[in-house]
């Protein structure tokens, strides 16, 4: 039996890794939230992106036929490795507050892959504004 592994002996084995995924307010939280991860647990596989979203509990006041108004949001995504899940979904759950309403929510998911990606220690962080 041929495999992709049998052509490749020297395949490296990659770290099993879990992706975390948040939907914050646009109001900064998404940088604070990066800034931290980084600090506090070295995090450099991550970004956020601005998306345009609904709440599902607000009151939606729309003509018949009509898509609601939208908001701009943040999608924030963690890629961390599985021995660090728990304590950084929790961390990210109560620092961006998403307990309180109206603050987002956040669900995490295997990986399928993922390259390890580490950053030159001569590079300066980049100022976030946050």
């Amino acid at each position: 039996m041929n495999t992709a592994t049998d052509k490749n002996p020297r395949m490296p084995e990659f770290p099993a890794c879990k992706i975390i995924h948040c939907l914050l307010p646009d109001d900064g939280t998404d940088k604070r939230v990066l800034v931290e991860l980084r600090k506090k647990f070295g995090i450099v596989s991550a970004g956020s992106a601005t998306r345009r979203g609904i709440g599902i509990l607000g009151k939606v006041k729309t003509k018949r036929g009509k898509l609601p108004l939208s908001h701009l949001v943040k999608q924030v995504y963690v890629i961390c490795p599985v021995d660090q899940e728990e304590e950084v979904f929790d961390f990210i759950f109560w620092f961006a507050n998403i307990d309180k309403p109206g603050r987002g929510a956040m669900w995490q998911q295997d990986l399928t892959g993922s390259t390890p990606f580490e950053l030159p220690p001569d590079i300066p962080d980049e100022e976030t504004g946050a």
